[in-house]
């Protein structure tokens, strides 16, 4: 019995050290090789890269021709506001003789036919007596006209003297036609005329831009400007056109207008106009696009930015996704055959949104990684 116990002890303790053996020496076995090594997924021949068939990679290259067409190119210069040369007026008193009142401020909209100030003028007074006088003389020439008319046709007086009645007539009728229009020129009006006053009246809608007149002042020179009315219900952008790409412009070049001060506020039309010559000292060209104004936000003065949609006959264009950039080189990767590229460095001019013009290194038909070819950048 107790030979029994001690055997199977012992057969037990046989199998622990077999099992602790095969454990021990399965820890030190070398390890197995569950994968095998990742493949390229492309090769160098002969300074070409060869892209293996059916990999991730070739999936991941866009492959398109390259392109040339015409292209409108967008140039940005340096614009101003200002106002419309035909919407400035300036404004003259019709009489000289002291100022009475004035009735508007710098600034101040006005509308046509308001009256701006009230002027106390003897040129006036002359003015209605010559007026009167004229009516006077009219008046009779027609009554001795009328009579001689009578009279001739009765006989009783010769032919001459209706002749000479006749003309008497009518140059009585263009003295007073004449004294009326200098009344209408003065601007007189039957309330201000029995004081002797002239108003000087708006002759557009607009707003005061510049005034020198004040209450007492005398004016002397009938020619000199007293008041200046702006009509900024539309507005010119003038925008600075190098002298570089003044011949590529052209009548129907659109023009879009923004302004810092006005984030939200653009304008977009043809080009209006344009001065005959370059600045001096800039060496641009201004040309000029109007802009409506009906909230009147855009004042002059204000600085723009303005951006010329210039045509040009034959380019080469990108996407930024094809070029590839380390340092002052620029590249792109050209599809010599199925899956086979070269690398081949590019002269860009310019971004134009997602895309830049080439200036040399492609010609029209070659074929180019558009999307992808940074995975095939060794350098």
């Amino acid at each position: 019995m107790r030979f029994a116990r001690v055997g199977a002890l012992t057969l037990g303790l046989v199998g622990v050290v077999l099992i602790l053996g095969f454990f021990l020496k399965g820890c030190f076995k070398s390890p197995v090789q569950l994968t095998s090594p990742e493949q390229p997924m492309f090769s160098h021949e002969n300074g070409s890269i060869v892209v293996k068939e059916n990999t991730p990679l070739q999936k991941r290259l866009e492959v398109a021709p390259v392109v040339v067409a015409p292209h409108v190119m967008g140039v940005q210069v340096p614009a101003q506001v200002m106002a419309l040369p035909d919407h400035q007026v300036n404004v003259l008193a019709p009489v000289t003789g002291r100022i009475l009142s004035v009735l508007v401020k710098l600034g101040q909209h006005v509308s046509k036919g308001q009256v701006l100030a009230i002027i106390a003028a003897g040129d006036l007074d002359q003015a209605w007596a010559d007026d009167r006088r004229a009516r006077a003389a009219l008046d009779f020439a027609k009554r001795a006209y009328n009579r001689s008319r009578d009279v001739q046709g009765i006989g009783g007086n010769a032919v001459k003297d209706l002749e000479s009645a006749h003309n008497d007539l009518l140059q009585a009728e263009a003295e007073a036609q004449r004294t009326s229009h200098r009344l209408q020129v003065l601007g007189s009006q039957s309330q201000y005329a029995a004081r002797g006053q002239v108003p000087l009246v708006s002759p557009v809608d607009g707003v005061v831009s510049t005034t020198t007149m004040a209450p007492g002042q005398n004016i002397t020179d009938a020619t000199a400007v007293q008041m200046t009315l702006m009509d900024l219900s539309a507005v010119w952008v003038a925008a600075a056109v190098p002298e570089n790409r003044v011949t590529a412009l052209a009548s129907a070049t659109m023009v879009e207008a923004t302004f810092p001060a006005l984030p939200r506020q653009r304008c977009t039309g043809p080009i209006a106009s344009r001065d005959p010559t370059l600045k001096a000292d800039t060496r641009r060209l201004n040309v000029y696009v109007v802009c409506p104004n009906s909230e009147g936000v855009l004042r002059p003065g204000m600085y723009a930015t303005a951006t010329l949609d210039i045509p040009e006959d034959q380019v080469v264009l990108l996407p930024k996704s094809a070029l590839l950039m380390n340092n002052d080189r620029t590249s792109v990767f050209i599809e010599t055959a199925p899956r086979t590229f070269q690398r081949r460095d590019v002269a860009i001019s310019y971004d134009d949104g997602d895309n830049v013009k080439v200036i040399s290194g492609l010609k029209a038909g070659e074929r180019i990684v558009t999307s992808g070819a940074i995975l095939l950048n060794d350098d």
